[in-house]
């Protein structure tokens, strides 16, 4: 749409426009602001060279004093050029660069300096701040993060890394490349769009991908898709890419290769799986706190799904029947709690609200009971592995002396903070104890404290537990995270449920054998016989 002559002076002299004098603004046209579209051209510092040139216009006019000469002239006093309209020119000219920049004609209506322009300058400040805000590190592929979910995590990093053009990355990178000539109707009162809902969103989504700054974003992506992809065997496919630093073309590589449709349907299936079968029964280390977490994880990660491909998520209602289901506790306080929710099953219940599920069954976790009401010592912390030597049993507590001190070897550091009373109680429980010439962890020869029967027993729980890990690791997929130890010990567990379904009474008697040395086996200890197995399976590899 033109604007007519009495449009364009209505924008420059009204007072809640530009505020001008009419002098004033036909001195502008001389140094080339004669229409709104033209303050596009015009920066802050040529704006200012223009407000100088109107204080000091270099002309001289006829000397209107009566009693000057005939013909006599004057300087020409400085023309009025206010701070405010000043201020509002520099913004409408922002505004004007935003609007050519999504292709959007100008208007009587969207240039308007209340409330367009005024909403308009606040959203601008907010994404020029985001230039000085501290770098965000680029998301590197491996094995916690796999590329099907580094895909996200890339595209986020964009959104958060503003351009040469002052627009997110993320433009460079959209779906749609080349974008419709109209325009999606504006937002009342709004200088963004309806559909996009803000002016960066109109940025990331219309600005083109013709303009000559448009190579140097685009060379900007591949240089962090380079840094991304470092080391890793997904260098391979930007390499085509990288004589022209053509980072969309070497993104949109990685994505058909490494995260089509057949990989989000993959992991879809088997977090639906997880909150189908997996199983918690309260017998191990495992809280049922981490077992909510896990829900609520592969949720997640299917709402991620779902932006790829078809799939219906399951509503919280269903997740609720999931999460109670996998329970499977004998304790009586959690059964009660899980009766209470099954039966708040109206519109506003706990039955149909997950978030309000999980907060209810918290505190009846009898695992984190058994936490609360053990030791105020942590037990791994005198229990360093299931082969060593168990402390005799003074005192009320096994390994901890009537004195209430730990018997055990101390370092001089602490055998200095020890009592009177402490002291001799640990130099007789370290002569019984054969400890006096093992200060290096070497056994006396009083020390029985571990019979050979009882240490077999243990060889034999870690073989087993090891050899079960390794199975475990084997199965997985590369790009699954197996430092998730508590996900492989709930594993162990499950796997009896599962020999039990085969009908293969051996391998549930074998299963039965780990899960109960599971339980058995302090939770350091567990976790270091799974970080050996797996640092085992990966030198076999």
């Amino acid at each position: 749409m033109v604007l007519t002559a009495a449009q364009i002076t209505s924008f420059f002299t009204d007072a809640d426009q530009m505020g001008l004098q009419v002098a004033t603004k036909d001195k502008l046209a001389d140094e080339g602001i004669q229409n709104p579209s033209d303050l596009a051209d015009f920066d802050e510092d040529t704006l200012k060279k223009a407000a100088a040139n109107l204080r000091n216009p270099g002309d001289r006019i006829a000397n209107p004093d009566p009693n000057a000469q005939a013909g006599s002239t004057i300087p020409r006093p400085p023309y009025v050029f206010g701070a405010q309209s000043q201020k509002r020119l520099m913004e409408a000219g922002e505004l004007i660069r935003f609007y050519d920049t999504i292709g959007r004609a100008l208007t009587v209506a969207n240039i308007k300096y209340d409330p367009i322009i005024k909403d308009f300058t606040k959203q601008w400040k907010a994404l020029k701040s985001r230039i000085d805000d501290d770098k965000t590190d680029v998301p590197v592929i491996s094995k916690a993060l796999p590329v099907i979910k580094w895909t996200e995590a890339f595209d986020d990093f964009l959104s958060r890394t503003i351009g040469v053009r002052m627009i997110p990355l993320s433009y460079v990178t959209r779906e749609i490349e080349t974008v419709p000539a109209a325009c999606p109707p504006l937002k009342t009162n709004k200088p963004h769009s309806e559909l996009y809902g803000s002016v960066e969103l109109d940025l990331v989504n219309r600005a083109s991908h013709d303009d000559p700054l448009f190579n140097e974003d685009n060379s900007k992506v591949y240089f962090f898709l380079e840094e991304a992809t470092r080391g890793t065997q997904y260098a391979a496919s930007i390499k085509p890419y990288q004589r022209v630093k053509d980072g969309r073309g070497a993104l949109t590589s990685i994505k058909n290769q490494y995260a089509g449709r057949d990989k989000w349907e993959a992991e879809c299936k088997k977090q639906d799986e997880l909150i189908h079968n997996r199983v918690w029964k309260g017998q191990s280390n495992y809280s049922l706190e981490k077992f909510i977490a896990h829900h609520r994880n592969a949720f997640v990660s299917m709402e991620q799904c779902a932006q790829h491909v078809a799939f219906q998520l399951p509503n919280d209602h269903t997740r609720v029947g999931f999460l109670l289901d996998g329970i499977q506790s004998s304790d009586a306080g959690l059964n009660a709690a899980i009766a209470q929710i099954k039966a708040d099953d109206g519109p506003n219940g706990k039955r149909s609200d997950f978030e309000a599920t999980a907060s209810f069954l918290l505190p009846y976790d009898p695992v984190a009971k058994k936490r609360q009401s053990s030791s105020k010592r942590d037990h791994d912390s005198f229990v360093s592995d299931v082969t060593g030597n168990v402390s005799s049993s003074f005192g009320n507590k096994p390994g901890i002396g009537k004195s209430g001190v730990h018997l055990r070897y101390h370092t001089p550091e602490e055998y200095k903070t020890l009592n009177g009373e402490q002291k001799i109680e640990l130099k007789e429980w370290r002569k019984t104890n054969g400890t006096d010439q093992k200060k290096s962890g070497k056994k006396g020869k009083d020390n029985k404290s571990t019979s050979p029967k009882k240490q077999n027993g243990n060889k034999r729980m870690i073989s087993a537990i090891q050899k079960e890990v390794a199975k475990l690791l084997k199965s997985k997929d590369k790009d699954e995270d197996d430092n998730d130890l508590d996900g492989i010990i709930m594993s162990l567990q499950s796997n009896t449920a599962s020999a039990n379904a085969n009908n293969n009474e051996q391998s549930a008697k074998k299963a039965r054998f780990v899960e109960d040395s599971t339980t058995k086996v302090s939770t350091s200890a567990l976790k270091s016989i799974i970080r050996r197995a797996r640092n085992s399976t990966d030198q076999q590899e």
